[in-house]
Formats: C-alpha cells, structure tokens, sequence
C-alpha cells in the first residue's frame, strides 16, 4: 500500500466490536457531522500506530498455548516463565534452546526425573536484586534454599554427560556451595524444623523440656481419676492451652479447684485450668522453651548470614534450575503433541511437512484421551499441512470456499513459527524447515472498534497499513481475506498494492482471498504462487487439503446449483461472474485436472523409485552379509590353523616336559626352545589380525566377541595392557585384544558358527 493510502485509512485499533444493540443513538462528536456521518480525516492528518508484537500473538493464540505448556512445569514460577516466553529473532539461540529440549527429551525417555517439585519461590524470600538482604530467615526459607543447593548438587552429576553437550553446558553453571549446603542439611529438617544435632546446647535444652513435659503429663494423668478432681473434670483429657498442660475442668467447679485458668470454651462450659501442683514446673518448663526459642533465632541467626554472603549464587543456581523446569515443562507437552525439531534455517525458505495446528490437536486429545490412542486419533482426525515457500517463491494467495480451513492456513504457520521462535517443538514430520523471522504480522478476523469508531474495513486498512511500514525482508505476514468488507472494485486493486509493496520488500507472505484479481497477480508475479484449499462439489464439502500450483473456487455456484437453485439462474450468474473476473473457470478445471494427473504420474514415479531404492539397499544388504560370511568363514579356517599350531605345540610341551629340566648348554637350547613355543603360540596369523584389529578401533565401535557369542559396542581401550572396555547388554565389561574377532558375525550365525573358545580358554587356564 503506498504512504498516500496508508495515511487515508482511519486511526486506531480496538477489541472486536459485536454490534450497538437495538436503535441506541451513538452521541454526536467532532469527528461527525450533523447526520451522524463519519467525517473522514483531512489527508496526512493520520499517524499510523506502531504495530504491536502482541496483536500478533493474541491472533495466532500464543498464550493459550503457552497457558497448556505451563501446565507441564513443577514449579510454580517455572509456569509464570513459560507464560511469558516472547518468540526470539537469533537462529542460534532458537537452535540452542531447541536442541536442550531435544537433549532433555532423550533423558527424561530414558527415566531421568529432575526433581523440581516443590522448589519455592526464592526471589521472594532473596530478592531479585538481594533488596531483602539481611534479613532473618526461618526454617521453612532455608529449607528452600537447602533444597535449591542438593538439587543443584545432585543434577550436576546426571546431566555432565559427553553425548549431551547443551545439557553439559547447563549442568557445568550448577556450581556446588558444599559448606553452606552441608550446614543447612545438617541443621535443618526436610520440612525447615531445627534438628537437635544443630548445637549441643539446643539438644541439651530440648532434653530437659522433655523431662519436665513428661513429669506434668505424669502428675495430670495419674491424677485426673482420683477423687476428689474425678467429679470436677469435663472429660479426661490433658489439654495444651497457651504452652501450658491443663485440665479440661467444669466452669460450676471452678473454686474446687486451686490452680490458674488459661483459656476457656467458647460455651463458657468449660475452662482449661493448670492444677497449683504442676504450676511451678510449668513455669520451669516455660523458661526453658523461652531459652530454647532463643538458641533457636540464634542458629537462624547465623544460617541467614552465611546464607546472604552467597545469595547472588544461590540465585543464580536458583534460576538455572527453573530454567530446567521449563525446559522439562516443553519437553512434556512436546512429547505429548507428537511433535519434532525442525530444521532452523536463517534464508527465506519455510518447509512444513504434515504440519497440524497444536491447539487442534490438544482439543482432540480432550475429547479421545491424552495417551499414545489418542494422539493417534487426532492425527487421523486433523487433516495435515504440507506448504513450502522459498527465496524464489515467497508469497502464497490462498483461495477458496468459506470455512474450507483457509484461515487454519495461516494460523497454523504463524503459531508454528512463533513456538519455534520460543524454543518449543512443533507438530511437523523430520524434514521440515523453519526460519527464525524478526517479526511474525498477522491480520486475522475481525478488529472493528467501537471506541475507535471504525469500520471493519477501516481496521482492517489500518491494520495493513501498519504492517505495510513495520515489516521487513525477514518477517512473516499472514493476511486473512485481503480487500474484503468494501466494494471488490475498489477492494482488489488495493489488496494488489498492498502485495506489490510486500513483494518489493521480499516479504514472505501468505494472503488468502475470494477475489479473482489476486488470482490473476500470482501469475503475474515470478515469485507469488497460487494455492487453493480442495472442494468435494460431490459432497458438497471442503477437504481441508491446501493445493499449491492453481487458484481455488469459491464454489458459490455449484452450492446453489446442487441445493435447488434454477439452472437458468445459475448460468446467467455463471456467465456474468466470467465477464467481471475475466477467467474461465473451465480453464482453471481444466488445469486442477491436469495438475491432478500430473502429481498422481509423480507419485507413481516415487512409488516406482522407491522400489528401486528398495531393491538397491536389499542387494547392498546381501552384498554385506555375502562378506560378513565370507570373513567368519576366513575366520574359521585360520582359527582351525591356530588350533592344529596350539595343539603340536601342546605335544611338543609334554615331550619336553618328560626330559625335564637340564644344565649346561642343553639346558639352555632347552629354554631357547621353550620360548620359540610361546612365541609360535602367540605369534599365529590369526592372532595378529586380531591385535591389529583391536590397534584400529575406536570408542563406538562395534566389535565381535566370540567367545561371548556378542556384538559389543567399544567403551574404553587400553592399548599398554592390550584390553578393551566394552559394554555388553548395558554392564561393562572388559575383554582381551586376543579375544576378538576383526569381522563382524553374519545373519544367522548363531545357527551355524558354533564357537567352542570360551571351552578352550577355560581349559587353558586350568
């Protein structure tokens, strides 16, 4: 849209308006003249607004899927943060929050739990900005530091693994504070009660109010039935009122018993009443709960400062470990969703392949159940997306019939790419792209304003207009029915403007409309492509199928035509419907028919090269398991070498034996030959292969044991003690160089291959 046409539209955009109820008359303003009419702002009179990051957000529901996300978290600031996620603009940070959540996923599948349960609020007890420093902390605020401190502790060791480097990243920032951890773990309970092991002199005290308790409760106890106090008694129980132990005595009796009342019912039946005989310990007791409670402020006393010498730490390990939890928290609801990482990319080219809006496939799952039954539900219920625009095709016009899911287009490319841009993955298949946009614009329903007296066209012009002078080459726009709610004479050549300046600034954008002149721009226009969502004139029904390569049809005709209206009336409006468009539907008809043809030979052809790819991998198959045979066989034979060499050198062993030992110069041509033995025995072809073999391999590798009959994969080699660490079945395990094989075994081998050198080892060491 030019400046000039910006600049005309009305200002302002408000809340969807539904409507002045009955005749209310509107109050005449200077904005209105004596009629009633709107006056139209003079030219260049009107500052457009700047438009707003969460327009689009509110548009696309942002937040309602954050809301479903948050659910997921542990703790309750974990959920305010995932709330407030805003859609980030560097692709590399968007890669690296992406691939913690991948990362994470794979943990949490293999039952990696983190804990977070319960992790309090430490900003409010620390401060942000360490404001509250200073001040005396209790038992239940340390207990939430004490827990920050294990957990740190303990996630650092679970998640410093080499195959995870962004969580190893994470987990390298959980620095441990092992003094002050081990002083609150062994002064405080789980629950922030101060233990008795905290000083010796709390224990000392705690144990002496323990014996005077006992020795009231004794006296009350063996008391309260003896007369004459039996008959005075409400009830027999020893009641705690004000920190002393009491009789439950009737008010009628008060005077038959001497003592000191310290509360009574609210009936005023009852008074719980301390007898004279216990009142001196109680006293007693009450002294020593007084120097207990101070003991006790002193040791929180000393907690709180150790604790604010490291409260910046403490927040800072704090917040790395609520950041885990939003990442737990958008691992969770991914998995739920069934959705994927994509590839980030920072060129113009957005590639969705079976996309579903997520808030559709939530609802479904509502309604089927949020297990593996009813995602797979939904996913047969939701029909897929499959779109592509790129550096050379950048903007898509989006045509069709009403509620044929054209607007489910657009919002579901905008959410997507928004959650992208937040760090969460999205319901697509492996394959698809995403491009980080500086800024995702979105007209999308209907923002007429009351206060702002404007029409809808009016917002939506206003709207536009803004986007029109905020976007980029790097942006999204997303325009739903572009050059609707005024006269399509005037409404198309403006929403022709408005995608000639976008297409000037190289913006992708995806425009749906129901004129037929923007159906004729994206033939016009090398780098605009038309799309239409498919129609069933049979069932007289859309499918909710996106094509891209022609224009759709709005299919008002055949609707009428079908549900009774005249045929003459329908060729009439038929026949002027071509003359003010000025395209043939026929043609287009004929074209969906070719286009139709043509991508069922392209599947065919992919069918068919499929199966050639198919046959390609089986024969490279058969090629590998040919070679695998071939070495085990190799194997065999030399190992049937090595046994017939081990077993002369067995015979030659005893005969020598039998001579036993010898001096002078025969004894040592005897140790001469002694040693050329061993070195015959070691010294086989097929024991060298197996040394250079294990030389050769490197962590990862898999390796054939034969005497465990096992494909292992290869953890450690130490090349000084000729030994490698592999793991078997999950358990390490740790074999010699001269017990591998250098070929892998081949299919069915278990059948055939029948190893006997876990017999023979055996033998040999006996």
């Amino acid at each position: 849209m030019q400046d000039e046409e910006a600049k005309s539209s009305d200002q302002g955009q408000g809340k969807p308006d539904h409507g002045n109820p009955g005749n209310e008359q509107r109050p005449h303003s200077k904005n209105r003249n004596r009629k009633g009419k709107k006056k139209l702002p003079a030219k260049g009179s009107v500052s457009l607004p700047r438009y707003e990051k969460a327009d689009s957000e509110r548009r696309l529901e942002l937040s309602e899927l954050l809301r479903l996300v948050s659910a997921s978290a542990s703790t309750r600031v974990g959920k305010d943060r995932i709330t407030e996620l805003q859609p980030e603009t560097s692709p590399s940070i968007v890669r690296s929050r992406l691939a913690e959540v991948g990362e994470l996923t794979t943990r949490l599948k293999d039952g990696l739990q983190l804990g977070l349960s319960g992790l309090g609020d430490l900003s409010k007890i620390l401060g942000r900005d360490g404001s509250s420093g200073g001040q005396l902390l209790d038992g239940p605020q340390l207990s939430i530091v004490a827990r920050v401190l294990d957990r740190a502790r303990s996630l650092r060791r679970v998640l410093e693994e080499d195959e995870y480097p962004h969580l190893k990243q994470r987990a390298l920032k959980l620095t441990d504070l092992p003094a002050l951890r081990e002083r609150l773990e062994n002064t405080l309970s789980s629950h922030g009660e101060i233990m008795d092991s905290a000083s010796s002199k709390i224990f000392d005290l705690r144990k002496e109010a323990r014996a005077l308790e006992k020795e009231i409760k004794e006296w009350l106890e063996s008391q309260r039935d003896k007369s004459p106090w039996k008959k005075f008694l409400q009830s027999s129980v020893i009641t705690p009122r004000n920190g002393r132990f009491c009789w439950s005595v009737r008010a009628e009796c008060r005077h038959q018993i001497r003592g000191v009342v310290h509360a009574e019912s609210a009936s005023g039946q009852t008074l719980f009443l301390e007898p004279e005989q216990v009142v001196r310990t109680g006293n007693k007791l009450q002294r020593v709960q007084e120097r207990i409670q101070q003991e006790q402020r002193r040791i929180l006393g000393e907690l709180s400062r150790e604790v604010w010498l490291k409260h910046e730490k403490v927040m800072e390990l704090w917040n790395h470990l609520v950041e885990l939890d939003v990442i737990q928290a958008k691992s969770k609801f991914a998995q739920s969703l069934g959705c994927e990482i994509p590839e980030i990319v920072e060129e113009r080219d957005l590639l969705l392949i079976q996309a579903r809006h997520p808030l559709l496939i939530w609802r479904e799952l509502e309604i089927h159940g949020h297990d593996d039954r009813g995602l797979e539900k939904a996913y047969e219920t939701i029909t897929h997306l499959d779109l592509q625009l790129k550096p050379n095709r950048y903007q898509l016009v989006v045509t069709g019939p009403n509620t044929g899911g054209k607007t489910v287009v657009l919002k579901t490319v905008g959410l997507l790419s928004m959650m992208v841009a937040c760090g969460l993955p999205v319901p697509v298949s492996p394959g698809s792209r995403i491009p980080v946009f500086d800024q995702i614009f979105a007209d999308i329903g209907d923002e007429q304003s009351l206060q702002q007296d404007l029409s809808t066209f009016s917002a939506h012009v206003t709207i536009v207009a803004s986007i029109i002078q905020s976007s980029t080459s790097r942006s999204l726009v997303l325009l739903d029915e572009l050059g609707s709610g005024t006269d399509p004479l005037e409404g198309a050549p403006l929403a022709e403007a408005v995608l000639d300046r976008l297409y000037e600034k190289g913006t992708m954008a995806l425009v749906t409309t129901h004129l037929g002149r923007l159906k004729e721009y994206a033939y016009r226009r090398r780098k605009c492509e038309n799309a239409a969502m498919e129609f069933d004139p049979e069932k007289l029904a859309p499918t909710y199928k996106l094509k891209v390569g022609l224009p759709g049809r709005s299919n008002a005709l055949v609707i009428a035509e079908r549900i009774g209206m005249p045929a003459d009336v329908v060729s009439v409006a038929r026949e002027r419907s071509e003359k003010e468009t000025g395209i043939d539907p026929e043609v287009i008809e004929g074209l969906r028919r070719s286009q139709s043809d043509l991508e069922r030979r392209v599947r065919e052809a992919q069918q068919h090269g499929d199966k050639a790819k198919q046959l390609a991998r089986d024969v490279e198959q058969q090629s590998i398991d040919q070679r695998n045979t071939r070495g085990a066989l190799e194997y065999e034979m030399e190992r049937s070498e090595e046994q017939r060499v081990h077993s002369v050198i067995d015979q030659v062993e005893s005969a020598l034996n039998r001579i036993g030992e010898l001096t002078g110069e025969r004894g040592v041509v005897l140790s001469e030959l002694r040693s050329l033995l061993e070195d015959s025995r070691s010294g086989t072809r097929l024991n060298q292969r197996r040394l250079e073999s294990a030389r050769s391999l490197r962590k990862g590798d898999s390796v054939f044991v034969p005497r465990l009959q096992q494909v292992c994969e290869v953890k450690k080699i130490n090349k000084e003690k000729q030994k490698l660490g592999v793991l078997l079945n999950g358990i390490a395990t740790e074999v010699q160089f001269s017990e591998i094989s250098w070929v892998l075994p081949p299919p069915g081998f278990q059948v055939w291959w029948d190893c006997d050198e876990l017999t023979s080892n055996q033998d040999e060491d006996r």
